[in-house]
């Protein structure tokens, strides 16, 4: 499914574990554990977040919400690696909750 995040067209993409694996090997993801099971992926430069198909789908939700707000920040915030306050992390919450649990009821009304 395609939607877009500050005027920035992006892709949800569900990929098996094994696909997942080969594309983060690909582009050596800084900052994730190696050998690990990847639930998710979120890309900025390619604009595409990535979804382990085989999740139970409340997993499956939870982690898009999850890569969602990781798309959010980017898009939204900063792509530097940056310290929140309790404050930052609460306005970001409130301020990203309706847009990105949009994007997940449609994707799941699409996605039956």
């Amino acid at each position: 499914m395609k939607f877009k995040m500050n005027d920035r067209e992006w892709e949800i993409k569900e990929l098996t574990q094994e696909e997942i694996r080969q594309h983060f090997i690909n582009y050596k993801y800084d900052g994730e554990p190696v050998g690990g099971k990847y639930y998710g992926l979120t890309y900025m430069d390619e604009q595409t977040i990535y979804i382990d198909c085989g999740l139970h789908i409340e997993q499956k939700k939870q982690t898009l919400m999850h890569e969602l707000m990781h798309c959010y920040i980017g898009c939204y915030i900063t792509h530097q690696e940056k310290q929140y306050t309790e404050e930052d992390l609460c306005n970001i919450s409130a301020n990203s909750h309706y847009i990105i649990h949009k994007i997940v009821e449609e994707y799941f009304k699409e996605n039956k």
